[in-house]
């Protein structure tokens, strides 16, 4: 499977969109510039985190994980009601979101990646609801995540998948060395804060969590009014 992280950014490196400076001549809308982009990277669908799914409409709520009853004992994978939808996987190791449909509004089909220790409950809840999901072999972060993806290839036939956030996912999954290109379109804006997160992050406390990851520049061009939308190839 090619897995491509595809971000837009402000021109200083910051994530949310809200707080950046507005466009100079504001002729272009920001989540049309990155949803025309993507779509010039034929996928299956996309990756995002926990976080970033729960943003995605009163559909979908986070609570705190079920923790009594049964926990599942064994790997499986459960594929609901698709209908040859493109793929919305979310990592959610601890089972945390619960869906009132098995489809977004915008068409994608949801798949979640769920850790090995979440209850029968919460399986049965999304097979009821029709989403799928793919219980993580047990296992270190990076079997646990290649296992995963290797279900979500063999399973549900995803060749081609965007990594599209938040920080964490991004940087877990750079890290691991399973990431083969960074699309990244720069915003003509800023945002200013020092607190505010970054495109990539890396919770693990290593001086340079990103030293084996070295980029090769594959082309670079002006999309929009004023974007800067720039591909590279990722040898780790």
């Amino acid at each position: 499977m090619k897995i491509i992280c595809h971000m837009i950014m402000s021109a200083d490196g910051r994530l949310i969109s809200k707080y950046w400076s507005p466009l100079y001549n504001n002729s272009s809308d920001v989540s049309e510039v990155y949803e025309a982009v993507a779509s010039k990277m034929p996928s299956d669908g996309w990756i995002v985190g926990r976080v970033t799914m729960a943003e995605y409409g009163e559909g979908i709520v986070e609570e705190k994980p079920v923790m009594e009853g049964p926990k599942t004992m064994h790997t499986t994978t459960f594929v609901g009601k698709r209908e040859g939808r493109p793929l919305a996987v979310v990592f959610d190791p601890q089972g945390k979101l619960h869906y009132k449909a098995s489809n977004l509004p915008t068409g994608e089909h949801i798949v979640a990646v769920l850790g090995s220790h979440v209850t029968r409950a919460y399986q049965k809840e999304l097979e009821d609801v029709g989403v799928s999901y793919i219980m993580r072999t047990p296992g270190s972060k990076l079997e646990e995540t290649k296992s995963a993806l290797k279900h979500l290839e063999e399973d549900f036939g995803a060749k081609n998948m965007l990594l599209e956030g938040g920080a964490i996912i991004n940087g877990n999954l750079l890290k691991m060395g399973l990431v083969d290109e960074l699309s990244l379109i720069i915003y003509p804006g800023i945002d200013g804060k020092s607190d505010h997160p970054s495109i990539i992050e890396c919770q693990c406390g290593e001086e340079s969590p990103m030293e084996a990851s070295k980029l090769e520049l594959k082309s670079c061009e002006t999309v929009g009014s004023g974007f800067v939308w720039i591909r590279y190839a990722i040898h780790h």
